[in-house]
């Protein structure tokens, strides 16, 4: 782990002291990335090692509004600089890293989180707002959605959601370790997230590998329904990460300020 950080830290830490303008210290603005690197990477159907692809990174509102404001790329630096750090530490790339920066009030300034996840390329895509009739559509900040056993992406578009083996709820799961009725996901008006719940389902949920009950969804949260994995996600605006950028694993320079 230190190999990592140190290779990351001599890599960009210049560029990025230029661009943070003593908002965030530079180091751990790395540190934090190198871990969730770490923390994230998966093994592809051959064994070798792959690195998450989806970064999201959750800071104070009054850090992140005036990095927004004074750099406006800030998040395309970024997403350039977590690419760098992959090519150093050697982990393979099936896409360029997109990163979502987040702006929220409960996190103290000059403070970060850094959430990693691997989420496979071109699933098949579908939407709530068609499987819940009755319930009116909802266009939700960010853009929420769930990655269901790394088969199916689902865009959230309804306030209420149930998941379960049941042919009648919102997200069905065709897996006997899942209850009929195994959860539900409300939309929570005061924080602007997704409450989960257990229904008392037979399995149980896991959240980030910890027993819940319930729990308010952060992007990047891995549930476990009895076994069943799925991912919580959040979209991500263009104009705000290098979403298009082609991967080139041999220019590994730093980036000019």
């Amino acid at each position: 782990m230190h190999r990592f950080e140190d290779l990351a830290q001599r890599l960009i830490e210049n560029s990025l002291a230029r661009i943070l303008h003593e908002r965030l210290r530079p180091e751990d603005v790395l540190h934090a990335v190198v871990r969730a690197i770490d923390d994230a990477k998966s093994l592809d159907a051959n064994g070798e090692a792959i690195a998450p692809n989806h970064y999201w990174i959750t800071l104070s509102e009054q850090d992140l509004a005036p990095l927004e404001y004074f750099q406006a790329d800030f998040a395309d630096q970024l997403a350039e600089s977590v690419r760098q750090m992959i090519v150093q530490i050697g982990l393979r790339m099936d896409m360029p890293p997109r990163v979502l920066l987040q702006g929220v009030g409960d996190i103290s300034p000059h403070e970060l989180r850094v959430t990693a996840r691997w989420i496979p390329p071109d699933l098949p895509a579908s939407s709530t707002a068609s499987m819940a009739a009755t319930d009116r559509d909802k266009s939700f900040p960010r853009k929420p959605f769930l990655i269901v056993d790394g088969r199916r992406q689902i865009a959230l578009a309804s306030e209420t959601v149930v998941i379960g083996r049941a042919r009648e709820t919102d997200i069905v799961v065709d897996d006997r370790r899942v209850s009929r009725h195994h959860a539900e996901l409300r939309w929570q008006p005061d924080t602007q997230k997704f409450l989960y719940r257990d229904l008392d389902s037979t399995g149980g949920t896991k959240l980030n590998g910890y027993p819940i009950q319930q729990c308010t969804l952060e992007a990047g949260d891995i549930l476990s329904l009895g076994g069943v994995e799925i991912i919580y996600g959040e979209e991500f605006a263009l104009q705000s990460t290098r979403a298009n950028a082609p991967i080139n694993a041999d220019t590994d320079t730093p980036l000019k300020p």
